[in-house]
């Protein structure tokens, strides 16, 4: 598996196509199938205050073809702290070993950048993403109240 960095206007149909093979997460998120604003917002979104050359939006891939989506920040919340916005792999690839992969890069990535912590939210409804974080060495922090998508969200660190 390799990965590399996603670009907004090239790699769109690919993360468009990543999302309707991985729509059990999107659905379980905001209880609808991928639309356009789905991918729209993967390249798009960030936390407040970061700039846009400190997101990292990542493809996995297995030979050609997309498996996996990795996004994070650096400097959110804190200036040494690394938002762990997005892991995703297709559903038929997870519980084998390529998450805890996705995760040693981004973790690289953010030593090098002079990072300290990483964070994560993990929905309440989404037990199995909370254990694999877990097994990886982050533990809870705080929960957050449903927002307007109805969810709570577990707030998970670990110092790197």
């Amino acid at each position: 598996m390799t990965l590399r960095a996603l670009d907004s206007i090239n790699d769109r149909h690919i993360v468009a196509s990543f999302f309707a093979a991985a729509a059990d997460y999107v659905t379980l998120e905001t209880g609808a199938p991928p639309k356009a604003a789905t991918t729209q917002d993967f390249f798009d979104d960030r936390p407040p205050n970061v700039a846009p050359d400190d997101v990292q939006r990542l493809g996995l891939f297995e030979h050609e073809h997309l498996v996996g989506l990795l996004a994070f920040s650096f400097g959110y919340p804190e200036p040494t702290d690394c938002y762990i916005g997005l892991l995703l792999l297709s559903p038929g690839l997870r519980g084998q070993g390529n998450g805890p992969r996705a995760l040693a890069h981004a973790t690289s990535l953010a030593r090098a950048r002079g990072m300290r912590r990483q964070l994560v939210a993990v929905l309440d409804a989404n037990p199995k993403a909370r254990a694999f974080w877990e097994r990886e060495g982050f533990v809870w922090e705080q929960t957050f109240a449903p927002s307007d998508d109805a969810h709570s969200r577990h707030r998970l660190i670990r110092e790197i």
